[in-house]
């Protein structure tokens, strides 16, 4: 599945790339502002040379082109909105970065560790306007309510990501957070922008809202089972391919769905929420919360809610005609998104 995706996202977010880079060259040089950017989206190094490091995979952004492309089968008709989608992704990580103390992303120092807090929080925010502006770009090339539309569901999706953040880390000095909690958190800390993505780009193609609503609804379900697929890799995922300790989030003591679950669900609830409680963790705790959660079935209860959820994201085309060659590479992905070992 990786090998089927990989080549749609490289294709797709060299589009994407260059109407960035396109936005970058029409903003007057304020010293090292659009350079640090530049540095965090892997473009350039730490002495601002040009360079190719280690990035995201543009799947937001590859998402809208492809929406777009599968209702009117012209992708180019969303390039702003893909990059104002790609921008405001890289906003949030850029300002995650900070929230959680990270002093890396993908190998390389993150902004703040280099430069210091006050200018990463400073480009962040500034990243976020450059998306808003980059969208204002379909001006004049869809209808003025449209146009409004597309504005709204953007600024309402930055209100969801930043209410969704909160309440991550609200989590994490509470207790008695539900599995009804958790989904709607993760409804806006990871779905929203993924909405957004498929929903923007169907609506610079169509005013059909039925479509549209189809494309919202699918970005948001496949996003939902996106960040459930994260929760299995945490705790059961192969360290040769996430890169990541086993049990990584368990040694963090992340209320992840699978351990919310569990604390709902299993017979031994009581102790696991003992010792979640702790202010560290042993090896002989994680072992103990590993058999709860293997005990209380957490993995087959979280793996049926990413099939659920996915199943229902998938079945929001149906019945819908729409462009064959960009839907197969939509659904490729909606897939790999669910399926996917890292």
């Amino acid at each position: 599945m990786v090998d089927a995706v990989t080549p749609i996202l490289e294709e797709y977010s060299t589009h994407t790339d260059g109407q960035m880079r396109a936005i970058f060259k029409r903003r007057k040089s304020v010293g090292c502002l659009y350079d640090m950017m530049k540095y965090h989206l892997g473009w350039m190094d730490d002495h601002f040379s040009d360079c190719k490091a280690p990035r995201g995979k543009s799947l937001r952004s590859t998402m809208c082109l492809l929406a777009c492309e599968a209702v009117c089968s012209d992708y180019r008709k969303a390039l702003p909105a893909a990059a104002a989608v790609e921008l405001l992704h890289n906003f949030t990580l850029i300002h995650d970065d900070i929230e959680d103390g990270d002093e890396k992303r993908r190998h390389r120092d993150t902004l703040w560790k280099l430069w210091g807090v006050p200018q990463a929080i400073n480009t962040g925010d500034a990243m976020d306007i450059v998306a808003n502006l980059s969208l204002l770009e379909l001006n004049g090339s869809i209808k003025p309510q449209m146009m409004v539309d597309i504005m709204r569901l953007f600024n309402e999706t930055v209100i969801e990501l930043c209410e969704g953040q909160y309440l991550d880390m609200d989590f994490q000095n509470r207790d008695g957070v539900s599995v009804d909690e958790y989904i709607a958190m993760i409804s806006g800390k990871t779905a929203a922008l993924i909405e957004a993505s498929t929903a923007i780009g169907a609506m610079v193609a169509t005013e059909d809202r039925e479509a549209i609503g189809r494309f919202k609804a699918f970005g948001r379900k496949i996003g939902i089972a996106f960040q459930i697929r994260d929760d299995i890799l945490g705790i059961w995922g192969n360290p040769e391919n996430t890169g990541k300790s086993a049990k990584n989030d368990i040694r963090n003591k992340k209320k992840t769905l699978p351990v919310l679950y569990a604390m709902e669900m299993s017979v031994d609830r009581v102790e696991l929420k003992r010792i979640y409680a702790k202010k560290s963790l042993t090896d002989s705790d994680i072992a103990r919360i590993f058999d709860i959660l293997t005990g209380a079935g957490a993995l087959e209860y979280t793996q049926k809610e990413a099939q659920r959820y996915k199943d229902e994201a998938m079945a929001q085309f149906n019945g819908l005609r729409l462009h064959k060659a960009p839907m197969d590479k939509l659904r490729a992905i909606g897939l790999f998104l669910v399926e996917r070992d890292y």
